[in-house]
């Protein structure tokens, strides 16, 4: 695998490619409709939040409609509505309803012939027309509306911005309108406002509504890119001044305070009486949503029309009253429904403003998204080296888990709007190239050890090679250690070589090898060493076992067996006769490398090889295939070793070994016949 500090510093890179692609693409329409199905999520996880108990809705429902019998209603249902809000001691009332158009008391038909008539005679002056204006004018619902909502002193009347031309019926701002401008605002140095929406004028209710009122504001609303209600916009400009929405002079309202306490600082958010309330750069304060339809307390209007409403429901509240009955009033999209009106989307934004409960949205959550994309993309990168793959991927699992927990707790109890999207990116991306690139390395690396693998059992047996494999460096192995020692030889071997091909010998000698090395290795042996016509074999090299002297006696009974056989194939094609003397011995012997850095082998010397080799020369000496020293046999025997292990064997008289001044007590095997099973001897 890459080295640490490498590995560290193309996850870093990733992770400040990922950074660059937030900073310059995460506006684009792609991340944004992401981020904004994450945010969905995020609330639907959080679930519903109680509002506070300032706002409630008065709502022209479709039981309204069918009891009243008209839509639109008539102003003097209005009127009659702000009268008993009023009188019911509600501290705010605000229509969320756009008069855009004056109403009269006539018939439609009579109102459009006598306003057409009034037109013709108008340029003549003509008392006639004088006339029919006051009568135009005289009784109108719009007057008593006027009278209701002036008597009242605390309505609020709505207007909205328009982007063509067509739709507006004021181009420049009316005064009512223009002295409801922001009197305070901070513009950012240097640079003019960023301005995200750009009307070109007015749609505005008659005069006699709209001068009338105490507060003006407007009910402008623009959705985001995934056609979502994710933003309010509390400040709009228009022909060089500042309006607030109908949430920010609500809240003015409810709270008393004079405009001189309502300011906007560009790129930055609003401040109500000394609350900060942090937009994004674009004048956008991110609406945290509470729940579906009904969230807040709903009134039908009809209800409140008729005096069905218990006393004190409004007492000191701030009041909306809007539409949301079929055919009636705007529907939006939110988290929780798709039917959302846009009456509950201001009570929503309200009770925001009052509670401190907006999203947060600023350079704040910015800067923590920043440490995110680069913090998450680290450790994805590390924990993709984390133990085996199974645990690196749990590892993964786990960190996520905790990022989007972690991004779930600042939303839910911080307000705290973090970026998902490209945090989460930034640890995918890192987790795969990292995993993708250890599965590659590692694979090739596993590909390149059973090579060497297979190199090594060209020339070991299969444990001493894996032995072999795994060590980093030569002449680790070195320890004392008991096992038990065979060297088995080709007894005339240097009599037949003499009456045979050099090429013939080779192979009789290689079906000698081949045959030992089988034997030895499946009885869990190792093959130390060839040694021409005889080989060297060791039972708990590298790692002992109790069962290593019955191992070596197994092995050996087997290899005779094995010989015996191969004679009688030998015999039938005419070939020289191949006998062996094999001689084993146990104890201690000294495991690890001999030769330089680059040449070596691996071998076990010490007086246990030398005393097997002894033995070994000793079968000529008895007439014996096998002959094992005193402390193989009691090794094998508190083994448990099978009576079908040692049958067969028979003591021999005390032996005094060449180089050891002690006599030795040893067993001699004389063979089996040509097929006799192996391991019986017989």
């Amino acid at each position: 695998m890459l080295p640490r500090l490498t590995h560290a510093i193309i996850a870093l890179a990733v992770s400040l490619a990922v950074l660059l692609a937030y900073m310059t693409l995460g506006k684009a329409p792609l991340f944004a409709d992401l981020e904004s199905e994450a945010l969905n999520t995020r609330f639907r996880l959080r679930g519903t939040i109680r509002p506070g108990p300032e706002t409630v809705i008065v709502m022209i429902d479709d039981t309204t409609v069918a009891e009243l019998g008209q839509w639109p209603l008539s102003r003097e249902y209005m009127a009659e509505a702000v009268d008993r809000l009023a009188a019911s001691g509600a501290r705010v009332i605000i229509f969320d309803l756009l008069f855009s158009e004056p109403e009269s008391a006539l018939s439609p038909v009579l109102d459009a012939a006598l306003r057409a008539a009034r037109e013709q005679l108008e340029a003549f002056g003509s008392p006639v027309s004088m006339e029919l204006d006051r009568i135009l004018r005289a009784d109108e619902p719009d007057r008593h509306f006027a009278n209701s909502i002036a008597k009242a002193g605390n309505v609020l009347i709505p207007y909205a911005f328009v982007f063509s031309a067509v739709d507006a019926n004021e181009m420049a701002a009316p005064k009512a309108i223009a002295d409801a401008a922001y009197a305070r605002y901070r513009l950012p140095p240097g640079a003019p406002p960023v301005e995200s929406l750009k009307p070109v004028g007015f749609l505005v209710p008659p005069a006699a509504i709209i001068d009338t009122a105490a507060f003006v504001a407007h009910v402008t609303i623009a959705l985001d890119s995934d056609g979502s209600l994710r933003f309010e916009h509390p400040v709009i400009g228009h022909g060089g001044e500042w309006y607030p929405s109908l949430p920010v002079e609500a809240v003015r309202a409810y709270l008393g305070l004079p405009r001189s306490e309502v300011a906007a600082a560009f790129g930055e958010g609003i401040e109500i009486g000394g609350r900060f309330f942090a937009t994004d750069g674009n004048m956008r304060l991110p609406v945290n949503h509470y729940g579906p339809t009904g969230t807040f307390p709903t009134y039908s209007f009809v209800d409140l029309i008729r005096g069905r409403l218990p006393e004190g429901v409004f007492r000191d509240r701030v009041v909306l009253v809007g539409g949301h009955a079929l055919g009636i009033g705007d529907t939006l999209p939110s988290p929780f429904t798709q039917m959302l009106s846009g009456t509950e989307h201001y009570a929503t934004v309200v009770d925001n403003l009052l509670h401190g409960r907006t999203l947060i949205r600023n350079d704040l959550a910015v800067s923590l998204d920043f440490l995110a994309i680069v913090i998450g993309g680290l450790a994805a990168a590390a924990v993709a080296r984390v133990g085996s793959f199974g645990v690196s991927a749990v590892a993964f699992v786990a960190l996520f888990a905790g990022w989007s927990g972690l991004n779930l707790f600042a939303f839910a109890w911080g307000h705290l709007w973090l970026n998902f999207v490209f945090p989460s990116g930034a640890m995918i991306v890192n987790f795969t190239w990292s995993a993708l690139y250890r599965a590659v390395i590692e694979e090739r690396q596993r590909r390149q050890a059973e090579r060497h693998r297979r190199n090594l059992r060209r020339y070991f047996s299969p444990s001493v090679a894996d032995a072999l494999a795994d060590q980093d460096e030569v002449f680790a192995f070195d320890r004392m250690q008991v096992a038990a020692v065979m060297f088995v030889d080709i007894i005339g071997s240097t009599q037949f070589s003499e009456r045979m091909a050099p090429t013939e010998t080779m192979n009789l000698l290689r079906g000698f090898q081949r045959r030992v090395e089988r034997t030895v290795f499946a009885n869990n042996g190792t093959v130390d060493k060839f040694l021409g016509d005889g080989a060297m074999a060791c039972f708990g090299v590298p790692q002992p076992g109790p069962d290593d002297p019955v191992n070596a006696i197994t092995c050996a009974r087997a290899l005779a067996s094995e010989i015996a056989d191969w004679r009688a194939s030998l015999a039938a094609e005419g070939k020289p006769l191949v006998e062996i003397g094999i001689g084993i011995h146990y104890g201690p012997v000294v495991m690890g490398d001999l030769g330089g850095e680059q040449q070596f082998a691996f071998t076990v010397i010490g007086d246990t090889v030398n005393v097997a080799s002894r033995l070994e020369s000793l079968t000529r000496t008895h007439d014996a295939t096998i002959v094992i020293s005193e402390a193989v046999m009691a090794a094998a025997k508190s083994a448990d070793a099978s009576e079908r292990v040692l049958d067969g064997f028979s003591p021999l008289p005390p032996q005094r070994i060449r180089g050891r001044d002690q006599v030795m007590h040893l067993w001699a095997w004389r063979g089996p016949t040509a097929g006799a099973e192996p391991g019986t001897g017989k």
